[in-house]
């Protein structure tokens, strides 16, 4: 049987009840955090009944049956009326999408599937095991609800704060055309934010009537699973994910998720050292992008991982990335004792150099790359000006920008050699860096400046006992703490754990980044007697652990990619949002690790 995916920006469908009015109608705008109104009350054996129905009308239709007809459905499902979405799908391929409703929901469900299956009808006994082994996704929307936004409703950037990605879905109508509908499904199997999504539909209304009368929007929830083959337990879904409970963080379950993005990144290790950068789900392709700073990020986990935990593989994968990175060690002008990585691109980014001085000194042969990492100290050393700051790439190019990155970056490359062979120099570099820092960052908070600094300062403050350093420590912490999602604010249980850290209300992979830091401050509180903060950094690293190990991709949540092994134990971008880069990786990796440490002790 020949497939073939179409892909285009969102599938935006219409449905049977286009003129249809609204269940449901709020005379005033719900807040962007809500929940909304509710999912379709279907329980787990009535999602397994609703699959079956559909399995047997494809039976009937490659049959030649007509129709199938249903004789039987369980009483709650007699009152509920409602609209269904059915896909059929086969190794992430979409073979058919049908709509249908409003009606009773096993019969709509029924009425979808045909639409869906309309390419098998009749195609006869042969068909049979195809249609056994198809995967078939169903989604019933639940009652609309009426957004008030009043501004511009072609301005997607007001209507996205009022959608949940992956949990609401949404409606624009208007007078004499058609509505358009996009469901939660279609954006985290798309690719897209919900900001593209909207845009998209505003277009499409647009393009079918030059002017638009008495434009609505509304949104909604649905019920959404599929079952994976005929006989098999059905799978629910939210977001497209598999929702991981609070206690899911014991030491068993955090060293299985290290475990799978290692696997992972070993994986996407090329012959070069390096990694392939970016996996796009939707269109089953790596991309051609890169970033070198990145890069050396990756190499550095590889390092790290193979110090704590012992393994070979890492280590050997950390020796190909290092051998990658320091092709580019050159040395400083003027200074045969200070060196940096030069990069093709001429950039010479001060956070190449830092990273891979990381990767050098977390090495567990460390001692092997002693001389290149002392010299690449000494060249981030000569980028420091008198005041503190860090110029951020070494020359030709002569750069201040990305000043909430590279310099935490320099400095924790820097606090690490230290913690190896205490300097004076180094010490210093650290009394310049806190009298800037600490000021830059009263005048320009940022949570990308967080995790970098704390890891740094906080090595730094066990080493010297600091108290200012100490101090500068708790004080960001404390910062991005507040920005984390729980249950006192936010309604979803899957965002639960990570840090609304630039849009209320939405988490995503730099949570795994701040993990980082929130575990070092934990070690530094309980060094410092601190048992407030020890209790709420404890929590904060507890939950955050949780929402990093919910964005690690699991089997069961690649029904639609056509390529499982290039997603399964990647981490997301978001948990809406399937792309996959090495960095996210990265982070997460380096994340968990120090967690289980802060959680449950060493490995050993």
């Amino acid at each position: 049987m020949a497939h073939k995916l179409s892909r285009s920006v969102v599938t935006l469908f219409v449905l049977a009840s286009a003129t249809a009015s609204p269940a449901t109608v709020n005379a005033e705008a719900p807040s962007p955090g809500s929940p909304g109104n509710s999912v379709p009350p279907i329980t787990e054996s009535q999602r397994q009944f609703l699959s079956e129905v559909a399995r047997r009308t494809l039976r009937d239709l490659v049959l030649g049956r007509g129709a199938y007809e249903l004789r039987y459905a369980p009483q709650a499902l007699h009152t509920l009326e409602t609209e269904v979405l059915v896909r059929l799908r086969e190794q992430g391929y979409l073979l058919g999408t049908g709509v249908a409703g409003p009606g009773p929901v096993a019969q709509v469900v029924r009425d979808a599937t045909l639409t869906a299956g309309s390419a098998f009808e009749k195609a006869g006994e042969e068909a049979l095991p195809s249609i056994n082994r198809m995967l078939i996704e169903i989604e019933v929307l639940g009652p609309e609800e009426h957004l008030e936004i009043d501004a511009d409703w072609t301005d997607p950037h007001l209507i996205a704060p009022h959608i949940e990605p992956g949990v609401h879905g949404f409606v624009l109508r208007a007078q004499k055309v058609r509505p358009q509908y996009c469901c939660p499904s279609e954006i985290f199997t798309s690719d897209i934010i919900v900001e593209d999504a909207v845009r998209h539909a505003s277009q499409t209304l647009l393009a079918l009537q030059a002017k638009i009368v008495d434009m609505r929007v509304f949104r909604f929830r649905t019920a959404h699973w599929y079952q994976p083959a005929s006989g098999e337990k059905i799978v629910s879904l939210r977001r497209g994910l598999t929702v991981i409970p609070e206690d899911a963080v014991t030491p068993d379950k955090v060293n299985d998720a290290i475990d799978k993005v290692v696997d992972y990144m070993l994986y996407r290790q090329l012959p070069t050292g390096l990694f392939s950068y970016q996996y796009e789900s939707a269109r089953n392709v790596y991309t051609a992008d890169d970033n070198l700073v990145r890069q050396a990020g990756a190499v550095a986990s590889m390092a790290i991982h193979a110090k704590w935990s012992g393994k070979s593989a890492t280590r050997g994968a950390a020796d190909m990335g290092i051998r990658r990175l320091l092709k580019g060690f050159a040395l400083v002008p003027g200074d045969d004792q200070a060196a940096y990585i030069a990069t093709e691109d001429g950039q010479n980014k001060l956070g190449v150099t830092a990273l891979t001085c990381i990767a050098l000194a977390q090495h567990p042969q460390a001692e092997r790359y002693q001389r290149q990492r002392r010299k690449l100290v000494r060249g981030m050393l000569w980028l420091q000006r008198p005041s503190g700051m860090f110029i951020t790439a070494f020359p030709p190019a002569v750069q201040i920008d990305a000043q909430e990155y590279f310099p935490g970056e320099a400095l924790l490359a820097m606090a690490m050699d230290y913690d190896l062979e205490p300097t004076a120099e180094v010490l210093d570099a650290f009394d310049r860096a806190i009298a800037f820092y600490r000021v830059y960052f009263q005048g320009q908070p940022s949570p990308a400046f967080v995790p970098w600094q704390v890891q740094a300062f906080a090595l730094m403050a066990h080493k010297t006992k600091r108290t200012d350093y100490v101090e500068y420590v708790f004080e960001l912490t404390d910062w991005l703490a507040k920005k984390q999602l729980d249950r006192s604010n936010c309604a979803w249980p899957e965002m639960w754990g990570g840090v609304s850290s630039y849009q209320p209300g939405r988490a995503g992979v730099s949570t795994a980044a701040y993990l980082e830091g929130f575990a070092d401050a934990v070690h530094l509180a309980r060094e410092n007697d601190d048992a407030r903060r020890v209790r709420r950094y404890e929590e904060v690293v507890r939950i955050a652990t949780r929402f990093v190990m919910q964005l690690q991709v699991r089997p069961e949540e690649t029904y639609f990619i056509r390529s499982p092994k290039d997603a399964i134990g990647a981490i997301r971008t978001s948990p809406s949002l399937n792309v996959y880069r090495i960095d996210h990786c990265q982070h997460a990796l380096v994340g968990l690790m120090k967690a289980h440490d802060v959680l449950f002790g060493n490995l050993d």
